[in-house]
């Protein structure tokens, strides 16, 4: 592990869930996680 002491820092990222949820203006991208098919079938391509 790392000494907490030592080094500190942030972390942050911009991954495939955050950046859906930006374009499709999900407030919480938890629900993409949450496997609810109800919600998940709106961003189904025909």
């Amino acid at each position: 592990g790392y000494d907490a002491e030592r080094y500190t820092g942030f972390a942050f990222g911009m991954g495939p869930a955050r950046i859906a949820a930006l374009k499709y203006g999900v407030r919480d991208i938890r629900v993409f996680f949450e496997n609810d098919i109800r919600f998940l079938n709106q961003f189904a391509q025909p």
